[in-house]
Formats: structure tokens, C-alpha cells, sequence
């Protein structure tokens, strides 16, 4: 082979050489393109991911406040109403008492008996609204009578005067104030609310308290 044909000869080779490197280059740079593009994208894809995750948090987040804040001024407006069912309550049997007609003589009497039949003993002390004394005087043989019949025994009553704040009824207490009874319009309008609380509820808006 001639010194031409030889340099002719290592030339092709080192042109197919270049360019075998080259065109594995290309392949390994392509490689690493893609391995860099699919990494941003699995990148991305989980910011994306992270980003839902977070709004949809916070949206939950955000309707759970929400709801709580409904729910809160719903039992609100509930409470409100069922308060001024027992309001009007109250302010009506206040009307009865002042008004001091048979129905309110004849509840003083059924009071004053029943917080008889509550305590010991024989003697005892009917307080009352200044407002009520005449009335519970005028009835006060016919409730002593019947006391008489509770106890099985003859019963003694002496008449007492409350503070005029009082919406009305009776605190009966025994004669040496060892025992006591309030039977009061207050006190009998605070125990209908604690027991018919649930039932008004169930009544305004068809369910029991929570």
C-alpha cells in the first residue's frame, strides 16, 4: 500500500471514528435530555399534586369553618327562639298573676298544698307576693282543711309576706324554718324550662335539643 493509500486509509477511519463518537454523544445527550424532561415533568406533576393537595386542604379547611360558623348561629337563632317561647310564657302567667282572677286563687291554693304535702311537720309559714296576701287569706281556711287531710293531722298556717319583686306564688316553709319549699312562679317557670326544653324544640323546629 502507498504512503497515499495508507493516509487516505487512516483518514476514513478516523472519520467514521468522529463520527461514531458524535453519534453516540448525540444518543447519550438525548438520553439525558429525556431523563431531564421526564424528571421535570415527575417534578412538576408532584408540585402540581402538592399544590391540589394544599387548595383542596384548605377548601376543607375553609367549609368546615364555614359550616361551624352556620352551625353556631343556627343553634343561635334556635336558643333565641325557644327563649322567648318560655319569655312569653312567663310573661303571660305574670299577667294571670297580677290580674288575680280565680285561676291564679285557685293555683295559690294548689302551690300552698303541694309544698305542704313537700315537708314535716305541722306548723307552717305560707309566704306570698304582698299583692297575694288577701287572697291566700280568703282561701286560707279551705287550704288549712285540706292540709289537715295531707297530714292526716290538724295543720296550722300563718300567712307571711314576700318581696314585692316576686312574680307571684308561695314559699311555704315550717313554722321553726327548718325546712322549706319554693313554690314561686320564678321557681316553677325555671323547672318547666329545664324539663320541656327538649320537647319545645321538638315542637319549633321537629327535633330534640343536641
Amino acid at each position: 500500500m502507498s504512503l497515499l493509500e495508507l493516509r487516505t486509509e487512516i483518514e476514513r477511519r478516523t472519520q467514521e471514528e468522529v463520527s461514531k463518537i458524535i453519534e453516540e454523544g448525540k444518543r447519550e445527550a438525548e438520553k439525558i435530555s429525556a431523563e431531564a424532561q421526564a424528571k421535570a415533568r415527575a417534578l412538576r406533576d408532584e408540585r402540581v399534586k402538592a399544590l391540589a393537595r394544599e387548595l383542596d386542604e384548605q377548601e376543607r379547611a375553609e367549609l368546615a369553618t364555614t359550616r361551624m360558623d352556620l352551625k353556631g348561629k343556627l343553634l343561635e337563632f334556635k336558643f333565641e327562639w325557644c327563649k322567648r317561647v318560655f319569655e312569653e310564657a312567663e310573661k303571660r302567667v305574670s299577667q294571670i298573676a297580677k290580674g288575680g282572677g280565680q285561676e291564679y286563687r285557685e293555683l295559690l291554693s294548689k302551690l300552698t298544698l303541694e309544698g305542704i304535702s313537700r315537708l314535716r311537720g305541722s306548723q307552717f309559714v305560707v309566704e306570698v307576693n304582698p299583692r297575694d296576701v288577701e287572697a291566700i287569706r280568703k282561701n286560707l281556711k279551705a287550704i288549712q282543711q285540706k292540709a289537715s287531710k295531707i297530714k292526716n293531722k290538724e295543720v296550722a298556717l300563718r300567712i307571711g309576706s314576700l318581696s314585692a319583686t316576686t312574680l307571684g306564688g308561695i314559699i311555704v316553709t315550717t313554722e321553726d324554718r327548718t325546712q322549706s319549699y319554693n313554690n314561686t312562679l320564678e321557681a316553677r317557670i325555671s323547672a318547666a324550662t329545664r324539663n320541656l326544653v327538649g320537647e319545645t324544640y321538638r315542637i319549633l323546629f321537629g327535633e330534640m335539643k343536641e
